[in-house]
């Protein structure tokens, strides 16, 4: 079972969210989420997006901080909701936009193992990685864009036997440099959304799920980015775009 809880909510900006009641009623608030943990009826799954200012981004460093230790701190003391929890605290860019946009994710909780805590690790994440880690925790079924062959979460891959790898363009990857897409508004920048790759196979083990198959199946035949390799695109140097993603005959993922 999976909730979004989040006040205020992005998710309700999308149609399939705000004209689906199902989907609606799974977005509440933070104090649905106290609720829960008091009752002991949490979901398996919960994502948490705080407001523009307990987020920082209205407010400032001192402010998010503040918020995130007087929410997580009660949490971290409940034995009851520690126990096999994981929380994934993360952000959505860094600091300054000169550098290639490497972000912090702090991984807490029950769940993490003794040997693990307090520690660091060096295996490439980006937020996709978020996705193919749910799935491969849960065997499920994968989008067809870049959730496939973006790294799982170590401590879910230890367990799962999964084989994490590096991105072959690692060493390329300035995440500050936005490629041609269709968020992007600079003149020439602009492009169709591209249809995911219905071929490949997810970290959970399994083809993509039936949902994106019957509402992408018409552009079956169309290039599309998503290879399921892992490799990270963005913008190149801003001028040359050599590190654009590069679209191709859609396809299973390369070994």
């Amino acid at each position: 079972m999976c909730r979004v809880l989040t006040f205020p909510s992005p998710f309700v900006s999308f149609d399939s969210i705000n004209r689906n009641g199902t989907r609606l009623a799974k977005v509440l608030s933070l104090e649905d989420f106290q609720r829960d943990v008091k009752g002991n009826t949490l979901p398996q799954y919960a994502h948490i997006s705080p407001n523009l200012d307990n987020d920082g981004h209205d407010t400032g460093l001192q402010f998010g901080t503040s918020w995130i230790r007087t929410f997580l701190t009660p949490l971290l003391a409940n034995e009851q909701f520690m126990d096999r929890t994981l929380i994934l605290l993360t952000y959505d860019e860094s600091e300054r936009y000169n550098l290639p946009n490497h972000i912090v994710s702090v991984l807490l909780g029950g769940s993490v193992p003794q040997e693990m805590r307090g520690t660091k690790e060096d295996t490439f994440y980006t937020h996709y990685s978020i996705l193919s880690t749910l799935e491969n925790n849960w065997d499920l079924p994968n989008l067809g864009r870049y959730d496939v062959g973006a790294n799982v979460f170590k401590l879910v891959a230890d367990q799962t036997g999964y084989a994490n790898h590096p991105p072959s363009n690692r060493a390329l990857i300035n995440c500050s440099l936005s490629y041609a897409g269709f968020m992007n508004n600079l003149l020439g920048m602009s492009a169709a959304i591209p249809p995911p790759n219905l071929k490949l196979i997810g970290a959970g083990g399994k083809g993509v799920h039936a949902s994106v198959d019957a509402a992408w199946s018409i552009m079956s035949n169309e290039l599309t980015p998503y290879d399921g390799s892992g490799n990270v695109y963005d913008g190149g140097d801003g001028v040359t775009n050599k590190n654009a993603p590069v679209y191709k005959a859609q396809a299973p993922a390369s070994s």
